[in-house]
């Protein structure tokens, strides 16, 4: 995905990392209430990867 120019760092992320976002939150709402630590580990880590990037700078 091609990062857009916006202003603020969590507007660039909220804009360039949806579709991660989006997947980790399907997944904790899908375990609700038997969440456990690092059951989303998977999603939870490319949100992660791609909200550093943004930050970086990286596409």
């Amino acid at each position: 995905m091609k990062e857009r120019t916006t202003s603020s760092p969590l507007k660039r992320i909220l804009v360039n990392c949806g579709v991660q976002a989006k997947e980790y939150g399907s997944c904790v709402a899908a375990k609700v209430p038997q969440i456990e630590r690092d059951m989303c580990l998977k999603e939870f880590l490319a949100l992660k990867n791609c909200m550093q990037n943004v930050l970086k700078g990286k596409p």
